[in-house]
């Protein structure tokens, strides 16, 4: 049984005109006690807060009926995946630092039309964003960072435009007259408040559990009640979608985790699949899980035209083929915590049978040899084919946002 592990966000007010709060900013904390940000890689530090918050400590818990101010990475932003967090309450922040592209501009005209907010940060005027100016709701001024001369010409035309302004690092009376006086909307700095910290628990999912979700919500063939079982027998996932079912603020009651499952619909279950991996699994590589993944793809459709074992025997052994390195651990040993049918497992620790020639394979083909025996009736050729279309699949999959 895995063990509770602390967890933290940073949660920094934003007041508005009269003084009151009006949201919250959610940062990233490390899981220390320290009221810093050790950010090792962005998007893994924007998926942990958003797993912390959403899936462990509650959305109601840490800003109550406020708004929520979330950073978002330029990969997240891009994230072919369905949005599962409450628009009603999350304003998403898109960070100084991405770049401007046609992708961007669509996701950010895609989230507005959701009904999303969108607010810039950390904005100093760069005229190389200057074009996203049109698809903010809200801006955060860095006003540290720009002349007074300089916030005098551009609020104004910002506000002619309905656009709402927040000023970031207020930290003295007269910085917060001044910027009150220019006509920002909102403010947010030490003057008012720094950053607390918000403590919590969270029970972490098991690896086993999570590769099997991984592999369910990405097969093509996936049976909703299969893969609603799978997070049913992991107390921890349970826990996490439940509480992401009550971030969304329906007023229609939980039967079961399988009515969870029907009501998050598969692409908000790839999306919230890709999240865990991404929070939980930051001593991994992405391109470990995309390597099961090509592997389960090219071992189903090898599967397909074998046709003696079910496809999903074949996917299972192309998916579980990396669980060793997954799981830090020798795979013959993880194997006997798992109810897999004997050809399985020979195929996985022997390369046995028609299951393990075509795993076989695709490790040949990874590696560049050419001498290795053939599954039953494809010729080489062919198989190039079947590991392109697998190589597809997996790069078609977005696991880092």
């Amino acid at each position: 049984m895995a063990e509770l592990v602390d967890i933290f966000i940073g949660r920094q007010p934003i007041f508005d005109r009269k003084k009151q709060v009006y949201a919250y900013e959610l940062l990233f904390r490390a899981n220390t006690d320290h009221n810093e940000a050790i950010i090792l890689e962005p998007d893994a530090a924007t998926a942990q807060v958003m797993m912390n918050l959403f899936g462990d400590l509650g959305l109601k818990n840490v800003v109550g009926d406020h708004k929520a101010f979330i950073n978002f990475t330029e990969a997240m932003l891009l994230s072919e995946n369905e949005p599962f967090f409450p628009r009603n309450q999350v304003v998403i922040e898109v960070l100084e630092d991405v770049k401007v592209s046609p992708s961007l501009i669509e996701s950010l005209k895609a989230l507005r039309k959701q009904g999303y907010r969108i607010a810039l940060d950390d904005y100093i005027f760069n005229p190389d964003l200057a074009v996203l100016e049109q698809y903010a709701d809200l801006i955060k001024v860095e006003i540290l960072d720009v002349p007074p001369s300089q916030l005098a010409r551009h609020i104004p035309r910002l506000k002619s435009q309905g656009i709402r302004l927040l000023a970031e690092k207020v930290e003295t009376q007269q910085q917060y007259d001044f910027c009150h006086q220019l006509g920002f909307d909102f403010f947010q700095g030490y003057f008012f408040a720094k950053p607390v910290i918000i403590k919590g628990h969270s029970l972490p999912p098991s690896k086993l559990a999570m590769m099997q979700l991984m592999g369910q919500v990405y097969d093509p063939n996936i049976d909703m009640k299969s893969l609603a079982e799978t997070i049913s027998r992991d107390v921890s996932l349970s826990q996490k979608l439940l509480k992401f079912a009550s971030a969304q603020g329906s007023a229609h009651q939980i039967s079961s985790i399988h009515d969870v499952v029907l009501r998050f619909g598969l692409n908000r279950l790839q999306s919230w699949t890709s999240l865990l991996m991404l929070s939980g699994a930051k001593d991994k590589p992405s391109e470990l899980f995309r390597t099961a993944l090509a592997r389960a793809k090219f071992c189903e459709l090898v599967g397909g035209r074998v046709n003696d074992f079910s496809k999903d025997s074949y996917f299972t052994v192309g998916l579980f083929s990396c669980l060793d390195a997954v799981m830090d651990s020798s795979l013959d040993d993880l194997l006997k915590e798992l109810n897999f049918e004997e050809s399985i497992k020979r195929a996985l620790l022997e390369d046995h049978g028609s299951l393990g020639v075509a795993l076989n394979a695709v490790k040949a083909i990874e590696q560049g040899q050419t001498d290795f025996e053939l599954p039953k009736n494809l010729t080489p050729s062919e198989l190039s084919r079947l590991y392109l279309m697998a190589m597809e699949f997996s790069q078609s999959i977005d696991l880092d946002g």
